[in-house]
């Protein structure tokens, strides 16, 4: 048999499975998720694979996977009790956190800031200091650091983070620290912010370095549960997660830093879009990914999703780096209530799976998106393939009594449910767009998840976006990213020079120190040849948010530093609008090397075209509310299945396929190309 690569997309609703091997062909497969216990799933789901693509766990190379473990441990608050240990002086350092209030403006009246991630009881603090330019001050009190380690061992306390000032430039006292504390008490997860994050920006380290303790019981615990199954099941394949950064890394390199994998699936799904964008020659992309319960978007260019280093973990700030993916409460299960003034809202709360719309039959009592679409009849009256019915009458009723109160027929509430959840997905979009300099009517907009198809056109019309893609089995776009994806590893370090001062051979020597870490990382994960990319964090003086742009790789020279520092004036003006060449001078902050390990990547083979016509595909024909511009029209329904490559759709029109729906509006039209993507061109 030939060798096997397997991705396994872990979500709320289903676990999601897709194989290739070297000889090009593609198998599905999908399975309930059971949440009790995530491995159940992984395996069941292995076990299905494994008899439609008739291989043996020998076969198998390559298991990557995209898993929600860490993301839903901090959204449920579902951590062990944490402590954490800081310089002397700074113990109300998370208590005081940043001035900055989230939301829009007068929400600092109503505001109330989170629960603390570890309270101030827990925090201890040990004398020593290392000043802001390298130099120690005072020496380390080890009798600190072990009466800290007495006090957690005392109170039963296994996770404990410990964050020093300034240690991003010496990280001695931490490491130091560490060896002490470990003498008294072995057992403990301890982690140091020199490790996690060694950035300047003590807060945002410090937060960072706790969410990474706190995560590392549970997800050591998990995928040890998972490591010692998988061999159980006779997989000896090495298992390599996705992290939030786009790359995957061996599960020995993930426990010590779990929270780099907390947007493990949408990040794998943003990476399956621009590979796939790669393939067909799109540069400038979006990726809407709609789920039951939420909405992903992001943007790709050139093949590359943008990363940011001030992205969010729910409520918490996260100094990783990770693909700048912006998530709104808005999916196929958000539920349509009314508010105060009878103000229609569209979540964030959801039905969920359980007990799901009202049109699931399973108990759900508000109407939902998915309710919506099935009284407007842009959905068939089931799911899976006929494997779930929908209950149409049931779905109408509720719609009806809702809107009836504000005098709505259920078509034209229908129809506002999903006019309201369009433009909270748009001005999604326009924050990972619009906000960052990028216009969107220059992109293509790439729509998977089980719900993205539905509702691209919804989308794209009030984004003015005339071309969308869906991708073959839209609901599988996670697992594609996951076989598309490369080892990685990324190491930074502050430097906080201004250019007129910065020294080309310091800089050089640190970029030297930082590739050879990540080399060393990737080589430890059995690829011998990774290649690395620089860049540096740059900002005008003053100022407190940075950009990242490349620099020229080689020896690094004045010249090589003056051209980043004009990339930044490049970058700040098509971001922001403006620049100040000439005017503010320019601070590098931070250098970066991203390193690169090359898998064996999944090809698709182009479809084979058939005979036939697109009239072989026709299902049949219903009636669909299109809204008051365009009315009721009778829309054909199209097997997706049947359809081949180049036969062309006019809309409206409705293709279903197992686990999605793509609805194509009226003046539309859509084309099948040479890999199976639908490509819809709007009026």
């Amino acid at each position: 048999m030939s060798d096997v690569w397997v991705g396994v997309d872990t979500g709320g609703t289903f676990t999601d499975l897709l194989a290739f091997n070297s000889e090009g062909q593609l198998f599905a497969a999908k399975t309930p998720s059971t949440p009790d216990d995530d491995t159940r799933a992984f395996l069941t789901g292995l076990a299905g694979l494994q008899t439609s693509a008739d291989f043996e766990p020998g076969d198998v190379v390559g298991l990557h996977y995209g898993t929600t473990v860490a993301l839903n441990a901090v959204l449920q608050k579902r951590w062990p009790s944490l402590g954490l240990i800081v310089t002397d002086g700074y113990r109300e350092m998370i208590e005081i956190a940043r001035q900055t209030v989230p939301g829009d403006w007068g929400a600092i009246y109503t505001w109330v800031k989170p629960p603390r991630v570890v309270p101030l009881e827990n925090v201890r603090q040990v004398r020593g200091r290392i000043t802001h330019t390298g130099e120690v001050l005072e020496e380390m009190s080890e009798d600190d650091v072990r009466s800290a380690a007495e006090f957690f061992k005392a109170k039963g306390i296994n996770a404990v983070a410990l964050c020093f000032m300034h240690s991003y430039l010496d990280p001695s006292h931490e490491q130091r620290a560490r060896e002490v504390f470990r003498e008294i008490h072995p057992d403990c997860f301890l982690t140091i912010s020199s490790d996690v994050l060694p950035e300047f920006r003590e807060y945002e380290r410090a937060m960072t370095t706790c969410l990474n303790a706190a995560l590392m019981p549970l997800v050591t615990d998990y995928l040890d549960s998972l490591d010692s199954r998988l061999k159980g099941a006779g997989y000896s394949a090495p298992l390599l997660l996705m992290r939030s950064s786009g790359g995957l890394s061996q599960s020995d390199r993930v426990v010590e830093q779990p929270a780099t994998i907390a947007y493990s699936g949408p990040s794998a799904g943003v990476l399956g879009m621009a590979w796939l964008a790669d393939q067909i020659g799109e540069d400038k992309v979006l990726t809407y990914d709609m789920g039951g319960t939420s909405t992903d978007v992001a943007l790709v260019e050139n093949g590359r999703p943008l990363l940011t280093t001030e992205g969010l973990l729910d409520i918490y700030p996260m100094g990783m780096p990770s693909i700048d993916i912006v998530s709104i409460g808005a999916g196929g299960g958000s539920i349509a209530s009314l508010g105060t003034g009878d103000r229609l809202r569209v979540g964030p709360e959801s039905a969920g799976a359980d007990p799901g719309p009202v049109c699931y039959g399973k108990g759900g009592t508000q109407p939902t998106v998915t309710d919506a679409n099935l009284v407007l009849g842009r959905i068939p009256d089931y799911l899976l393939g006929g494997d779930m019915p929908l209950n149409a009458e049931a779905a109408r009723e509720v719609v009806g009594t809702v809107g009836g109160k504000l005098g709505l027929a259920p078509d034209e509430f229908a129809y506002g449910i999903l006019q309201l959840a369009a433009a909270r997905m748009s001005a999604a979009v326009r924050q990972v767009s619009i906000a960052r300099g990028r216009d969107p009517r220059e992109y293509a907009l790439f729509a998977f998840g089980g719900a993205g198809p539905l509702h691209a056109a919804e989308l794209a019309d009030q984004l003015g976006i005339r071309r969308i893609v869906i991708p073959p089995r839209p609901g599988l776009g996670s697992c594609l990213g996951l076989l598309a994806a490369d080892i990685q590893a990324s190491a930074v370090q502050t430097v906080n020079t201004r250019a007129e001062n910065i020294s080309p051979g310091r800089i050089g020597d640190t970029f030297a120190d930082l590739e050879a870490k990540v080399i060393a990382d990737i080589q430890g994960q059995g690829i011998s040849t990774p290649s690395t990319e620089r860049f540096a964090d740059l900002c005008y003086v003053g100022m407190a948010t940075e950009l990242t742009v490349p620099v020229p790789d080689g020896p690094v020279s004045g010249s090589g530093l003056d051209a980043a520092v004009d990339a930044f004036h490049a970058e700040h003006l098509r971001t922001y609008g403006y620049h100040y060449a000439g005017e503010q001078p320019v601070e590098f902050v931070n250098l970066r090397v991203r390193g690169t390990g090359p898998l064996p990547r999944i090809e698709l083979a182009e479809t084979t075209p058939r005979e036939g016509s697109v009239d072989d595909a026709v299902l049949g024909d219903r009636e669909v509310y299109y809204g008051p511009r365009h009315g009721k029209q009778r829309t054909g329904l199209y097997d997706r299945d049947r359809l081949a490559v180049g036969h062309e759709v006019s809309g409206p029109a409705i293709i279903v396929e197992y686990d999605s729906t793509v609805l194509v509006p009226p003046a539309a039209t859509t084309r099948v190309d040479a890999l199976g993507n639908l490509i819809i061109h709007l009026a």
